[in-house]
């Protein structure tokens, strides 16, 4: 199981509905959020119980990490499109309720 397949489950879990941090996560793929000056600086851009976003704008890519423990699940980097579609495919699951 990848770090990957581990936020999948997480976000089709239905008693927690994920609608809202789906669209932001897709929105800050096409938006870079501005930058925010807290002490201690945030790790990631976006978090969800489980699981840390780190957006690369300049790369255009997203490392998914685990947050839990650390070395559970390598984290995995991959591009904007192929997180769009990712994101976008677990929305569409949720509102068809087919998983």
């Amino acid at each position: 199981m990848s770090v990957l397949d581990n936020f999948t489950e997480e976000i089709l879990q239905s008693e927690l509905p994920k609608t809202v941090l789906l669209d932001k996560m897709i929105r800050g793929l096409d938006t870079e959020k501005p930058p925010r000056f807290e002490v201690p600086a945030k790790k990631f851009t976006f978090e969800s119980n489980l699981h840390g976003f780190l957006y690369d704008y300049q790369a255009k890519t997203v490392t998914v990490s685990y947050r839990v423990t650390q070395n559970m699940y390598p984290d995995m980097t991959v591009s904007f499109r192929t997180f769009r579609v990712l994101l976008e495919g677990l929305a569409v699951c949720i509102r068809m309720q087919k998983w």
